[in-house]
């Protein structure tokens, strides 16, 4: 069953935690750095979290991404938290 998205006024229910946990997920910064206040206003964060809340693919792009042990891509090494 697919939660709630709107609230009673209509807008998109968007939580500290769900600006976390995107924050630490999607382009994997700390959210308690000095850098992720910049990041969630010059990427519009909040918004792109209503749209994909919205479209319905928020768990999808919040869901943890493993990293395969043993990956020879830097990008796969590569951690931001």
């Amino acid at each position: 069953m697919q939660p709630h998205v709107l609230d009673l006024f209509g807008e998109v229910i968007i939580t500290r935690s769900d600006v976390r946990l995107w924050l630490l997920t999607v382009p994997r910064i700390d959210p308690d750095s000095h850098r992720a206040p910049a990041y969630i206003k010059s990427y519009d964060v909040v918004g792109k979290i209503r749209r994909a809340k919205l479209a319905g693919t928020f768990e999808a792009s919040t869901s943890q991404r493993l990293i395969p042990p043993g990956s020879a891509a830097w990008w796969d090494r590569m951690c931001w938290v």
